[in-house]
């Protein structure tokens, strides 16, 4: 009966913290030009939960990681708001228009709308996980969403399938958030470590050879 009631206690703990994170989110969200910020501190809070532990609480993690990123996100909000607001318009324009080599503009705007969703995944588990500038990290967000296709896919699948599921039963709308958030930050994870056993295990080649 305890180990039940403990089980029980621990879902419900569980939970609990999803929706609270979820909820600190869409709050901070609130002034539009914060969501950059709070979406930095929403992965920042479901990092230190896969690296320490739920134990480290919900509040004030998420709101030293606010802090913590928010003069890096913020910036890095800005930018990417005018890299989007001009590639809509000009795929706007576009559309609307018809000229003479219209296929060709059209083909390389969506190639870049692509390009800035892969992008875009990546952002935000980079700013969390890496000491990096704003630079550096839309450049490494470029190359990891190419060079790491699958991951890509697989974390647009994940986005797509929260959208769904979030459409068909409104109440996973308390949890969407912090649970697609911690997916994909478990697989980035997992997809980092990777990187440093690779680099660990040359460091050892080379050091033997030397």
């Amino acid at each position: 009966m305890n180990k039940t009631m403990n089980m029980f206690n621990e879902i419900i703990t569980i939970f609990t913290s999803f929706v609270l994170l979820n909820l600190l989110w869409l709050l901070f969200c609130l002034p539009v030009m914060t969501i950059f910020p709070a979406t930095a501190a929403l992965f920042g809070t479901v990092r230190k939960w896969i690296r320490v532990g739920l134990d480290v609480g919900v509040y004030r993690v998420f709101v030293q990681e606010f802090k913590m990123n928010f003069k890096k996100s913020i910036g890095l909000g800005a930018v990417w708001t005018i890299f989007f607001a001009i590639i809509s318009v000009d795929l706007a324009i576009v559309l609307q228009n018809e000229f003479t080599g219209k296929s060709i503009v059209l083909t390389m705007l969506v190639f870049f709308m692509l390009l800035f969703v892969f992008t875009s995944i990546y952002l935000f588990l980079l700013i969390v996980h890496y000491d990096l500038s704003l630079f550096h990290t839309v450049k490494n967000s470029l190359l990891l969403s190419l060079g790491h296709l699958n991951y890509t896919v697989l974390f647009l699948a994940m986005i797509l399938l929260v959208l769904i599921v979030s459409y068909y039963f409104p109440f996973f709308l308390l949890l969407c958030g912090s649970l697609l958030a911690f997916m994909m930050y478990g697989v980035f994870h997992k997809l980092s470590l990777k990187w440093e056993e690779g680099k660990n295990s040359q460091h050892k080649l080379n050091t033997d050879i030397t």
